[in-house]
């Protein structure tokens, strides 16, 4: 895997934990005046999955994957700014659940893509850069070749 995505990969791992742990400070009562530092964190840890996601997406990892870690990265930021205005009083501890939920999903979601690019760099898969999506002729000659090999030559229309 390359440098920048192992080093996104462990911001992830490193604000995912220290999240969890404020969390956990949090819910039993103490240190609430930390909550700015966990909100601050917080962003920290969606900023650095956006980050691994937009990596993903240079190494050519499936589009689908990709978009779900920026809406997941989304839905963290949302809830997390949202959630004390949602179900206020003795209900509040279902939105505290979901919250912690969707947060260890984003860290799952973050390991997913960082699995996927080193798998990508594993398997000798070029990765996507600017030339190429811009419609190189030698590369798109190249991907006519491998199409043509697996479907068969293009029909004339």
């Amino acid at each position: 895997m390359p440098t920048a995505a192992t080093l996104t990969q462990w911001i992830v791992r490193l604000t995912g934990a220290t999240q969890v742990i404020l969390g956990v400070l949090f819910w039993t009562g103490h240190a609430h005046a930390l909550i700015p530092l966990h909100m601050a964190i917080g962003t920290v840890f969606v900023i650095a999955t956006w980050l691994l996601a937009g990596l993903a997406a240079r190494a050519g990892v499936s589009l689908p994957l990709v978009l779900f870690g920026v809406i997941w990265g989304g839905v963290v930021i949302a809830l997390g700014i949202g959630q004390t205005g949602l179900l206020p009083g003795s209900l509040h501890w279902v939105v505290e659940i979901l919250h912690l939920l969707v947060g260890i999903g984003a860290m799952a979601i973050a390991a997913r893509l960082a699995s996927a690019i080193g798998r990508r760099r594993r398997a000798g898969a070029p990765p996507l850069v600017p030339r190429q999506l811009a419609g190189n002729s030698r590369c798109n000659a190249s991907w006519a070749r491998s199409r043509n090999s697996v479907t068969g030559p293009a029909s004339p229309v």
